[in-house]
């Protein structure tokens, strides 16, 4: 399972720990800074996900979306997610997961009081192992100074990269504007170049044959031929 999270900053959780509940949310907005946020102050609204099955032949893509608050509460999407990962226990792919997306997970599915015993069926949250693959990490060898950024990576691949018009510095500025489904699709295309990366690094590795490889982006190129 490859997967994403999008997240805008929680104005509410903020004012609780700040004293500053009553205030409007714009004196709510300025009071947090232009500073990234903490992650505890991380609202998820979207989370994105390819699951994808080893075959003789390669990988095959299962499924994969972006589901996001426009369809359904925080609090679902991560009941949901995390009811997925129980009932596969899948290898988990992310591109600064262990930085961003995993902490960020935790601490929003203990805030909505979420029952998530999968996310320890195996060790997803322990840094050198393969059961969560962070591949900023992997690839740049767990050296903060060779750590790169996806968009520049896929592109230097000859990957799509990031859609034109967004970026994570503006998942705020689209949320606000009523955007989502916008954002949502932001957020499928970077599971999409962490997948192919990925992709890359198996057959580095030499998890992947040559044909194996091939086959898998084809597989893929297939599924978004065919959605």
């Amino acid at each position: 399972m490859v997967w994403d999270l999008e997240t805008v900053p929680d104005l509410e959780g903020f004012a609780k720990s700040n004293n500053l509940v009553g205030r409007s949310p714009a004196e709510i907005r300025t009071a947090m800074g232009a500073d990234f946020p903490k992650l505890i102050y991380h609202s998820i609204i979207c989370i994105g996900a390819l699951v994808a099955n080893r075959t003789a032949n390669g990988y095959e893509v299962q499924a994969v979306g972006a589901p996001h608050i426009g369809q359904r509460t925080e609090k679902e999407l991560i009941e949901s997610f995390v009811h997925k990962i129980a009932q596969i226990s899948p290898q988990m792919v992310t591109f600064n997961g262990g930085g961003f997306d995993l902490p960020v997970l935790r601490y929003r599915a203990m805030i909505h009081e979420v029952f998530a015993p999968g996310m320890h069926n195996r060790a997803y949250y322990h840094r050198y192992t393969d059961d969560n693959v962070d591949l900023c990490d992997v690839l740049s060898s767990f050296s903060f100074g060779a750590k790169v950024k996806l968009d520049e990576l896929s592109r230097i691949m000859g990957l799509p990269g990031k859609p034109d018009g967004i970026n994570g510095s503006q998942v705020e500025a689209y949320f606000n504007a009523g955007r989502i489904q916008e954002i949502a699709d932001y957020c499928k295309s970077d599971v999409i170049n962490t997948y192919r990366l990925w992709l890359r690094h198996e057959l580095f590795r030499g998890r992947l044959d040559q044909a194996q490889f091939e086959f898998s982006e084809q597989e893929l190129a297939r599924l978004r031929t065919e959605t």
